[in-house]
């Protein structure tokens, strides 16, 4: 009797310390519709973390990931819809969690940072941060983008970059006025047969390369938005190849065994006004271009049958 009633004495006393555990936790963990949540009785998601914490900087955030090796936040999305992937959503508003309220211009909305160990600190040496933008209203939502870095002998990382809501970008400017506005500084190519870009009235690009003058030196060229626009599917496009590019006086063409029959070709200006045409002699051939003045041309290779067509740009130097 004796024994039985200590028994019953633990398992009362173990059952007492289980529930008081079990209460203690669950005055802050709830669990509804499948979904757990923490600081919240009606989770929204499969977890939702609630609360009400000031955190003062630099010291550390609501929630951690700590670790002596890797420490890392791994998102995985899997579906058949394109615009699907695994995002990071950083939300802001006014006021509070449950009474939310209009942000203001100048509002950083979220970002990213980065913090390095030293000197006995935490030191935040870089950050990408996002703020509401000037405009805000009804149906506008502006916004733009800040990049921010630490230099050698300084402390306090400083703007290097921003991204406006125009899509302009600004280096050293917090106003960009342009696509690219560099406020202070060069813009320095390396490499002696790159330059710039630009496309003349009449449509045909034109890269500036410095000369051994000093002077920039501007040779005709393909249109970057034309490059894309002229390729065709990888089927058609490989089995043909067109060199070289810029050519000279003589352009090779080679086609694979694909293509059957009697295969003819044209040569148009960029205008689309046809130049030359004729037929192909074998699955190499060299067509004479030395009567075309310098510029951008089309080469179309159509099959005697119709079935395979191809169109490739070339430069004529």
């Amino acid at each position: 009797m004796k024994r039985s009633f200590l028994l019953l004495s633990c398992i009362a006393f173990l059952g007492l310390n289980i529930n008081a555990q079990v209460d203690t936790i669950s005055q802050n963990i709830y669990q509804f519709n499948g979904n757990l949540g923490i600081g919240t009785t009606y989770p929204s998601s499969k977890f939702t973390l609630k609360c009400d914490e000031v955190i003062t900087y630099p010291t550390f955030g609501i929630m951690n990931i700590m670790n002596n090796h890797y420490a890392t936040f791994d998102g995985y999305s899997a579906s058949d819809i394109h615009y699907v992937a695994s995002l990071f959503n950083g939300r802001r508003a006014r006021g509070t969690v449950d009474y939310p309220q209009n942000v203001m211009a100048g509002d950083r909305l979220t970002g990213i940072t980065s913090a390095m160990y030293l000197n006995d600190a935490w030191r935040f040496s870089s950050s990408i941060l996002f703020y509401a933008g000037q405009g805000l209203d009804y149906d506008s939502y502006p916004s733009y983008i800040v990049f921010n870095t630490t230099a050698a002998n300084e402390s306090v990382y400083t703007e290097r970059m921003r991204l406006a809501g125009n899509g302009y970008l600004g280096l050293g400017t917090a106003a960009p006025a342009s696509k690219l506005h560099i406020a202070d500084g060069d813009i320095y190519i390396e490499n002696i047969d790159r330059g710039i870009i630009m496309k003349s009235p009449d449509g045909q690009c034109w890269r500036g390369v410095m000369t051994n003058e000093g002077t920039l030196g501007f040779t005709p060229v393909v249109c970057p938005e034309d490059i894309v626009s002229v390729k065709q599917p990888a089927s058609a496009e490989d089995k043909v190849s067109v060199f070289p590019n810029p050519a000279g006086d003589l352009l090779s063409v080679v086609y694979d065994s694909d293509y059957k029959g009697t295969i003819y070709f044209t040569i148009s200006g960029a205008g689309g006004k046809l130049l030359r045409q004729g037929e192909l002699d074998g699955r190499t051939t060299g067509i004479d271009i030395s009567g075309l003045a310098a510029g951008v041309y089309i080469i179309t290779l159509v099959e005697g049958t119709g079935k395979n067509r191809v169109s490739r740009q070339f430069i004529k130097a």
